[in-house]
């Protein structure tokens, strides 16, 4: 994470937690979310508990003036923790997805390195293509 943010020794991120609900309101995926200085100190409401109404993409694009021009995710297969396992209501071992998301600006800085947890049970990717 501190790689993907680019942060400088002695910088600290920004964390930020939720957990998503699957439509019968049972747990789907932990994700956590970091945010550089540049970022998080132009945009308090990061800091507070609970969503923001206009979703944390817009308001950090209000806040900032920067916007997500290209994003990089990278997903890996492991066993869950026991804290992630506790959250997510899922028996011991399990395995989960992680995905591994950083958002940069026009200007290729990092404005979010997010880390979502889905256990397995629950994780389907799929990807459409041509095939010529």
């Amino acid at each position: 994470m501190i790689d993907a943010l680019g942060l400088k020794p002695g910088e600290t991120a920004l964390r930020r937690r939720r957990l998503v609900l699957l439509d019968d309101g049972s747990p789907g995926t932990l994700v956590t979310a970091w945010f550089p200085p540049a970022v998080a100190d132009l945009a308090p409401r990061l800091a507070l508990n609970g969503p923001i109404a206009e979703g944390t993409t817009h308001y950090v694009r209000r806040e900032t003036g920067r916007s997500p021009a290209e994003g990089v995710d990278i997903t890996t297969v492991r066993l869950a923790s026991d804290e992630e396992a506790g959250v997510l209501k899922v028996d011991q071992p399990v395995a989960v997805a992680v995905v591994l998301h950083v958002a940069y600006d026009q200007d290729r800085r990092p404005l979010v390195c997010e880390i979502g947890v889905t256990p397995s049970h629950v994780f389907e990717e799929t990807d459409t293509y041509p095939m010529r």
